[in-house]
């Protein structure tokens, strides 16, 4: 699911809907919208900090993975970037984050996609 998907999934749910009709709705199991829910405030906190700083929540994704100290030196990197009205390249980002990667002498097969 989007990241604007688990938003409306939240916003839905505190108005009342049920698990078992968002996961039809949005035709996932009921577990996914259990889960959704569960860390809804990780997810509403992760929209405050996009929304501070600019970042497209209709492009990014939020996992569990924005968890680790990595994404969150390369999110943290990348909107003051943005709050400073920079443009961050692609190429700009890979290599940011290739950086961070090896300052945190973190697994040498690391390679930073397009994707």
């Amino acid at each position: 699911m989007s990241f604007v998907e688990k938003l409306q999934v939240i916003e839905y749910f505190k108005n009342g809907m049920k698990n078992k009709d968002l996961s039809e709705k949005y035709k996932v199991h009921h577990s996914a919208i259990s889960k959704i829910i569960h860390i809804k405030d990780k997810i509403l906190q992760h929209k405050e900090t996009m929304e501070k700083y600019g970042a497209n929540k209709n492009v990014l994704r939020y996992s569990s993975v924005h968890d680790s100290l990595f994404e969150k030196c390369t999110f943290l990197w990348f909107c003051q970037k943005r709050a400073l009205g920079e443009h961050v390249t692609g190429p700009v980002l890979q290599a940011k984050t290739k950086q961070f990667h090896a300052s945190l002498n973190l697994d040498s097969n690391f390679s930073a996609s397009n994707g």
